[in-house]
């Protein structure tokens, strides 16, 4: 097993790793847009300032210990995920929207009448992504409103 091989997956978010005495802090670099699922998120997170306006830094901090740094990982690449497919289904979103304002501006209405969409049985989008049928998502950690 190769270290590039492990972190190949996080290259592009790394913004620095660091042990802190018995700990590892991985301090993640993300889009200012993206989101961090509750469920994802617990006492071992910590943001900080990246002073670029486009991103967030989010810091994941870890005991050194196989199984929890592998935890910490495995959320980082969910959250890696669940973004990624956000941006992908909004990229499709748009150009579906344009396809369909074309198709409207352009088809008599007796063909738009017919006009359906289908997909797959077999397509699940709950199972999609590993995240409750109804998450609550909130923006990276210390943009939560304040509790009065």
């Amino acid at each position: 097993m190769s270290l590039f091989k492990e972190i190949e997956p996080y290259v592009d978010y790394v913004h620095s790793i660091r042990k802190l005495k018995n700990y590892l802090s991985f301090d993640m670099k993300f889009s200012a847009k993206w989101v961090i699922p509750k469920q994802l998120v617990d006492g071992d997170v910590i943001p900080f300032d990246i002073s670029e306006p486009d991103f967030k830094g989010i810091s994941f901090v870890s005991q050194i210990e196989e199984d929890k740094v592998n935890s910490v990982l495995d959320k980082i690449s969910k959250i890696i995920k669940i973004n990624k497919d956000r941006e992908m289904k909004e990229r499709l979103f748009k150009n579906y929207v344009e396809k369909l304002k074309k198709t409207f501006e352009t088809t008599d209405i007796e063909k738009l009448q017919n006009l359906y969409f289908d997909f797959d049985e077999e397509t699940n989008l709950a199972d999609y992504v590993e995240i409750e049928p109804e998450p609550k998502i909130v923006e990276l950690v210390g943009e939560r409103e304040e509790e009065g």
